[in-house]
């Protein structure tokens, strides 16, 4: 059985290997060029270092894109075209009852095709992530913050890929025809995605919070400070901070003497009482824009000085050093959810198959 699964999947495995290969020579020749250049031109930069930088990100811009794509669609990709015709084309197709009449027994079938189809998922989504974080190692420590490419880094992709296969694999079963089974791959894990994304992972550990003051708020500190009009509506208080560097910042907002949140209505009530002469064009632009300067006659100084006076900002975030410890618990959720998958699939195939 295993010898007979391995001929039903040794084209797709041997052109997948043969792409990984190529792949991976490629990065390895482009990569220790650019870490070198990025040694000479940006590590040790003296002047014009932000044109340095500029020109040195510019180098193997197609490759970036190739890798970067790759490491956005590879699992979904594992999930749509090894996962979900796993076991749907052979039911689809009625070749499963060939093999269990040749003294298979269902439970060996279904185990062999799932155990040989997660190893060499594994291997393949551990091998593209090695590549492509190593490739990244020098633009990720000059451009980023880790967690801005957490799901495209290090090996919680492998844990998706390990996903989105034992879910297709589930739904092949289930469905048994193959392109109904792909699609609904792909829209199970897009949400498993989105869901995690949005709502499991910033809530996987305790934030730390932090108290900003406002005073000395400028486009290069940690807080920017603004007040102006929003699409020509009611003046409105701007205020943004970041965390410590290297961290997630997951929420910022201004708070009392108290350390209460502030209502819009409170925030309103402030305005109209200090900055009665502040009005368009606007002070300044939205902070999450990029801007965050005062512009404008000393009644909007005046107004955000009293600002930084009478509050200040209250960011949550998660430190740096954390960010190995959400990659394992991250990975750790979706290899569960990878297992009840396969499980589900074992016990669907044995079970109520026919």
């Amino acid at each position: 059985m295993t010898r007979f699964a391995w001929l039903q999947s040794r084209t797709q495995t041997l052109t997948v290997a043969a792409i990984l290969a190529a792949l991976a020579i490629a990065a390895a020749i482009t990569g220790v060029q650019l870490a070198h250049l990025y040694n000479i031109d940006v590590r040790h930069c003296q002047s014009s270092c932000d044109l340095a930088l500029s020109q040195w990100l510019s180098r193997q811009t197609f490759l970036q894109h190739t890798l970067d794509i790759l490491s956005r669609v590879a699992p979904a990709l594992i999930g749509i075209f090894w996962g979900a015709p796993l076991l749907a084309r052979e039911f689809e197709t009625g070749t499963f009852r060939l093999a269990w009449t040749q003294s298979v027994s269902r439970s060996r079938w279904v185990l062999t095709k799932l155990g040989m189809g997660a190893l060499a998922t594994v291997v393949v989504a551990g091998a593209l992530t090695l590549t492509i974080t190593w490739w990244y190692r020098a633009i990720d420590l000059a451009s980023s913050n880790q967690y801005s490419l957490f799901d495209q880094r290090d090996i919680a992709p492998i844990g998706y890929a390990l996903f989105a296969f034992a879910v297709g694999a589930l739904i092949g079963a289930v469905i048994r025809r193959t392109v109904p089974a792909m699609a609904t791959t792909l829209g199970v894990y897009v949400f498993a995605r989105i869901a995690t994304t949005i709502w499991i992972r910033p809530n996987l550990m305790s934030p730390l919070r932090k108290f900003l003051a406002l005073a000395g708020a400028s486009p290069t500190s940690p807080v920017q400070l603004g007040v102006g009009m929003h699409n020509g509506g009611h003046l409105q208080l701007f205020a943004k901070g970041d965390g410590p560097e290297g961290s997630w910042t997951l929420t910022s907002h201004l708070v009392n003497s108290a350390g209460h949140q502030l209502s819009p209505a409170q925030i309103s009530t402030f305005l109209h009482q200090y900055c009665p002469n502040v009005g368009p064009p606007p002070l300044a632009t939205k902070p999450g824009q990029g801007v965050a300067r005062v512009i404008g006659p000393d009644a909007g100084r005046a107004c955000l000085e009293q600002v930084a006076k009478t509050f200040h900002l209250v960011v949550t975030y998660q430190p740096a050093s954390r960010y190995w410890t959400f990659q394992w618990l991250e990975t750790g959720i979706f290899a569960v959810l990878a297992l009840t998958a396969a499980a589900g699939c074992y016990s669907w195939v044995t079970r109520r198959a026919s």
